[in-house]
């Protein structure tokens, strides 16, 4: 029987466990719906024609407002993904552009390249804002009796760089836009107006491991540092244009992959409480082969996601796995030393730790995932 005294005292550590343990639960909770919400906020400014991009230069809304440009219609059709690269920070497509402009008002192309062929990469009437465009070519051109309504179709093969935001991996998503920009005009002189009726994404358009999402077009007016020496404008004024923006979102699937990342983890805690029931000479083997497995989970979460400052959600239940171990194997050196001449309390202690890490483990586990689905299919 256990005495009383040691009752006592085995409640009083394992309530300081128990108040330590909740408070890394819900720091961690917190963190990640932190991190999901400022994801979704930055998101939903990228899709708005009305807000400032988070992080970026701010719009110059009293050149915006005091324009009084002519209007191109844009849309885009998203034929393909070539390649997707979350660690080198870039994905390359195909689509389909097209356009509608009064010729009589706005010189958007020159008629000479509106033939088939005729067109090239530096006399393309859009760019690509942070990527480039690899191919263009004239898949179409009209131009009515009338000649005050023209429609060109381009075919074109880009790439864009994208520093993606990998703090919720595994269970992660991403908005992937294509940003297009008149070469020649700024927003005084030329907007766009987004083709939602007709902008769509191809059905044979994949990314492997991903869904693919709702997509959005819009147009945006973007603003730059500079006016670039332009002897036209004043010094102080900064250079701002209409911006076509045709994005899609991505995400991972539920917990199969959330289960694949972290298996080998899994095995890893799994074998830090074995050692529980372990013999007195075997506890620490294996508790050290626990701390392998971890390490070695880690290595390869960060093989597969870029270098970065953010904490994601894969690195934060890795720490909550090594966290727990490093707990198990603490309770198997110092406070098995500390209570080495009361093997009562010991026990109690023992079995105590087991029951509120165990607890603690599997509840966190559940709930980071949970969090992170739901985040999802909010998307």
């Amino acid at each position: 029987m256990f005495s009383k005294p040691n009752i006592v005292k085995a409640a009083v550590i394992g309530l300081f466990q128990i108040v330590c343990l909740v408070v890394l639960f819900v720091y961690c909770q917190n963190y990640i719906k932190q991190i999901i919400a400022e994801n979704r906020e930055k998101k939903e400014a990228e899709l708005s024609p009305v807000k400032d991009d988070i992080g970026l230069t701010k719009i110059d809304w009293a050149q915006v407002k005091e324009s009084k440009p002519e209007h191109v219609i844009g849309g885009v059709y998203l034929d393909r993904i070539q390649d997707f690269d979350i660690v080198h920070a870039k994905w390359s497509y195909e689509f389909y552009a097209w356009f509608k402009w009064d010729p009589k008002k706005i010189n958007f192309i020159n008629l000479k390249d509106s033939a088939k062929g005729a067109i090239t990469i530096e006399n393309a009437p859009v760019r690509i804002v942070n990527g480039s465009i690899e191919h263009i070519e004239t898949h179409s051109f009209y131009l009515n009796s009338k000649g005050d309504s023209a429609y060109v179709l381009f075919h074109i093969v880009g790439s864009s760089t994208k520093f993606f935001d990998v703090s919720q991996y595994p269970l992660d998503n991403y908005l992937l836009a294509i940003q297009l920009e008149s070469v020649s005009y700024d927003v005084h002189q030329f907007a766009f107006v987004p083709d939602t009726a007709n902008s769509n994404v191809s059905s044979r358009v994949s990314v492997t491991g991903f869904e693919i999402g709702k997509n959005f077009i819009l147009s945006k007016a973007h603003t730059i540092k500079s006016s670039l020496g332009d002897p036209r404008k004043i010094q102080s004024q900064r250079n701002t244009h209409s911006q076509l923006r045709f994005a899609v979102f991505i995400k991972r699937g539920g917990v199969g992959i959330y289960l694949k990342v972290f298996v080998t983890l899994y095995i890893a805690a799994l074998l830090g409480f074995l050692s529980f029931f372990a013999s007195e000479n075997d506890k620490m083997r294996v508790i050290v082969g626990s701390l392998f497995f971890a390490a070695a989970t880690l290595n390869i979460i960060m093989s597969r996601i870029p270098a970065t400052g953010a904490i994601s959600v894969a690195e934060i239940v890795n720490d909550i796995s090594l966290v727990t171990v490093l707990l198990i194997a603490g309770r198997e050196t110092l406070i098995k030393y500390l209570f080495r001449h009361n093997p009562g309390l010991n026990t109690l202690n023992k079995w105590i730790t087991f029951i509120i890490t165990f607890i603690f483990y599997v509840g966190i586990n559940v709930a980071i995932p949970v969090i992170c689905i739901n985040a999802l299919d909010r998307l």
